[in-house]
């Protein structure tokens, strides 16, 4: 036999029930639950409502009135009114048809003296009786004598269980409403006629007199439902006009007719919600009071979720943040089952054009306690682009709001309106399809056709919320690393970058990208269309010398330093991830080393580290003003060409390179005097679009810096330039470090003489 907890707040239920170290809900159940038995049969009218001493005495005639409501007999006592067989007991009164049907089923009888006497005492003794004969007992069911054979047997059914009262012993209201309450839960007299074991039924099913039914979602929690619709373990049910809105995870006592919920008597117990903050295994964390607290889901109870039974082990997968955990309980276990609701969100709002000034966007409200969200990460008001879609989201109980942002578009050509008899329901982009959302406005698919190039917007649930004409694709949205550009690598154009993810190309109208930076950028076809924002702060380091494993800087008011190359998650050396000690070896004296705290503080999450910086090479020529300035206004250590030399040291034809870490910190001149004397034989691929030249038969490939403008004055034929000096003279080849050519040159008469041959 089943009895109830008594309705508890929410917060002392929350501290019995929940713990980080429980995996179950265990707390000590309530034995004789007077509150919760009172109410239960208020609901009813087992227990007239208005009463209000419940440890008042009930009388014969209040208790004859619950036993009829009780037994479902309603009806046929308001047709037995009007004849009585006591003369204490009015005719056409209520009463006169309730104990009429009564004796009528032989469930009470009068007094010795011929009268009812409905103003006495009811006893315990007589509560008994009527009781157990409700249950389908009779005189020949029991051994012994009365009044303690049915004494007995209340007892042995747990409907008396922890009353301590005595046969002739004066029963209170809440008294009587614990045994009702009991009675209602209890199974009657199996009964077969057949030599089969018949079928076990509850009292309250037995009389039809109401369903306990879990409501699992509402239209509110589910949209498949209709406003008038609830879904319960009994299945879909339609509720009556002016019904209110039953609360999910709840246990309802309904009166139900053809499908309809006709009455609503109450909740059979007050449920428990619990909102997830976020999950980690079976645990889940959330939020009580400001604080954040956790619980082991119990693994005993029953698991609904939109009305299917979900496993134990699926609970991790399918549990986000806001949705909702209603648990029930009763007094075997401390929950029996949960219910589990998705988040709820409001009707979406779009961000074109919203000026962050505002504390409005449509039926959104923001204000300095809501959180913004957006992929899994808070941001504030200037952080809403254009593209986002706008949801107010709550749990069920309309608590815990917060905003959640969607970033999620498709671009591409319309290739299809998809249709059905009567009406649109999707579009076809780039011949892949997509279902429009419920708040989708389509009216606004008269202004578009076939071929057409427009951005879808999504929302939450991946249903086309708005559609928009664009010029050109902006991309889609990711995160990369920025770990070079042409400024480290000669194997990059002016408008490439290195990244994580691979090489990427700058449009001109994109701002430069910080080396070690972390972005959040919009990419279309390998081309970066947009930076969405950085999001990250970097340490940078400017190497000056290295010994051994100790690296040598100067801090940022040029105070020198040392340290040892930090540890991290990840180290990126030209461009792809190595381990510790790779990183560790390849810093040099002029390296640049970037690093990039984790988001708790708590360590690095990674390093990039940069060579030196051949900066693009010049040769030395003494009409090279630009040089010539260059090595005049820039302070650098010292000029090495194979030992350190000084300026007046330079020669024609050195190729000059002002070396340094990637932000120009720390320079100094390295020199390469690398030349090639001869006479051309031959162009690679061709004269036409030339990569390289041959030259006393050895191939060289020009450099990125080479200026292949010389060669227009070339005249086709084999070591021939149009130029006033004779063709049988060398061509000197200036190389660069990498042996690459960076310039061409005629030898004079003079000793030491140059003319450029373009």
């Amino acid at each position: 036999m089943k009895f109830r907890k008594s309705t508890l707040s929410i917060l002392l239920i929350l501290t019995l029930l929940i713990s980080t170290i429980s995996s179950s809900f265990a707390f000590a159940a309530d034995t004789l639950d007077y509150l919760g038995a009172v109410s239960r049969m208020k609901q009813l009218g087992i227990i007239d409502s208005s009463v209000t001493t419940v440890t008042k005495v009930m009388t014969r005639g209040e208790f004859v009135k619950a036993v009829v409501i009780a037994d479902n007999l309603l009806d046929e006592a308001s047709g037995m009114e009007g004849a009585t067989v006591f003369p204490d007991v009015v005719s056409y009164s209520d009463l006169s048809g309730y104990i009429s049907v009564l004796i009528d089923k032989q469930l009470i009888s009068g007094m010795a003296d011929g009268k009812f006497h409905p103003e006495a005492s009811i006893t315990y003794s007589e509560i008994c009786t009527v009781l157990v004969k409700l249950l389908g007992y009779t005189d020949s069911d029991l051994t012994g004598t009365w009044p303690a054979n049915y004494l007995g047997k209340a007892q042995n059914l747990k409907i008396t269980d922890k009353l301590v009262l005595k046969k002739s012993d004066k029963v209170t209201f809440r008294d009587v409403a614990v045994m009702f309450d009991r009675l209602l839960d209890t199974k009657i007299k199996s009964a077969s006629t057949t030599g089969t074991t018949a079928t076990e039924v509850i009292f309250s099913n037995s009389v039809s007199l109401y369903s306990d039914c879990i409501v699992q979602d509402n239209s509110k929690s589910y949209e498949n439902l209709a406003a008038d619709e609830v879904l319960t373990d009994k299945g879909v049910l339609s509720l009556a006009d002016n019904t209110a809105l039953l609360q999910v995870g709840a246990t309802y006592r309904l009166k139900i007719e053809d499908g309809e919920i006709t009455k609503v008597y109450g909740k059979v117990r007050e449920p428990i919600t619990v909102t997830v903050k976020s999950m980690v295994g079976n645990i889940v964390y959330y939020d009580e009071s400001g604080k954040e607290k956790s619980m082991t889901l119990p693994s005993s109870i029953t698991y609904y979720y939109h009305g299917v039974k979900k496993d134990y082990a699926s609970l991790s997968s399918l549990l986000l943040a806001n949705m909702s955990i209603v648990f029930d309980y009763n007094d075997k276990v401390a929950s029996s089952y949960a219910v589990i609701t998705d988040a709820i969100y409001s009707k979406p709002q779009f961000a074109l054009g919203f000026d962050p000034k505002l504390d409005k966007l449509g039926d959104i409200a923001f204000d300095s306690n809501t959180r913004i969200i957006k992929n899994g990460q808070p941001i504030t008001k200037n952080d809403i682009k254009d593209r986002d879609v706008l949801y107010s989201i709550t749990d069920i109980n309309s608590n815990n709001r917060y905003i959640l942002v969607v970033e999620n578009y498709i671009e591409g050509n319309i290739t299809a309106l998809l249709a059905d008899a009567y009406s649109s329901n999707g579009i076809q982009i780039d011949t892949v399809s997509y279902n429009y959302s419920d708040d989708m406005d389509i009216s606004k698919l008269s202004s578009f056709s076939k071929g057409d190039l427009v951005s879808i917007i999504l929302g939450h649930d991946g249903k086309v919320v708005d559609i928009r004409s664009i010029e050109e694709k902006t991309g889609s949205i990711a995160e990369y690393i920025i770990l070079g550009n042409s400024k480290t690598s000669d194997n990059l154009a002016d408008n490439e970058i290195l990244t994580n993810k691979g090489i990427l190309t700058c449009k001109t109208d994109v701002a430069p990208l910080e080396v070690g930076g972390k972005y959040q950028l919009y990419i279309n076809n390998n081309v970066i269309t947009e930076i969405d924002k950085k999001e990250n702060s970097v340490e940078n380091y400017s190497v000056t010398s290295v010994a051994g494993s100790i690296i040598a800087y100067n801090d940022e008011n040029n105070i020198a330093k040392t340290m040892t190359l930090p540890k991290a998650n990840l180290y990126y050396y030209h461009g792809i991830s190595v381990d510790y000690e790779v990183a560790a070896k390849a810093v040099r004296a002029y390296s640049s080393i970037v690093l990039t705290k984790k988001s708790d503080n708590s360590g690095y999450d990674y390093v990039v580290i940069v060579d030196a910086n051949f900066g693009m090479p010049q040769v030395y020529k003494v009409d090279n003003t630009k040089l010539l300035d260059q090595l005049k206004n820039t302070r650098y250590s010292y000029i090495y060409r194979g030992a350190n030399i000084q300026e007046s040291q330079l020669n024609a034809y050195d190729v000059v390179y002002f070396v340094s870490d990637i932000w120009n910190k720390n320079t100094f001149i390295y020199v390469n005097d690398k030349v090639v004397l001869g006479t051309i034989t031959a162009f690679t691929p061709d004269i036409i679009n030339p990569t390289g030249l041959t030259i006393n038969s050895v191939n060289y490939t020009f450099s990125k810096y080479f200026n292949k403008a010389k060669l227009n004055n070339y005249d086709g034929s084999i070591g021939n330039f149009i130029t006033n000096v004779n063709v049988k003279d060398f061509k000197t080849l200036v190389l660069g470090v990498d042996g690459k050519i960076v310039d061409i040159f005629k030898r004079g008469q003079a000793p030491g003489k140059i003319w450029d041959i373009s």
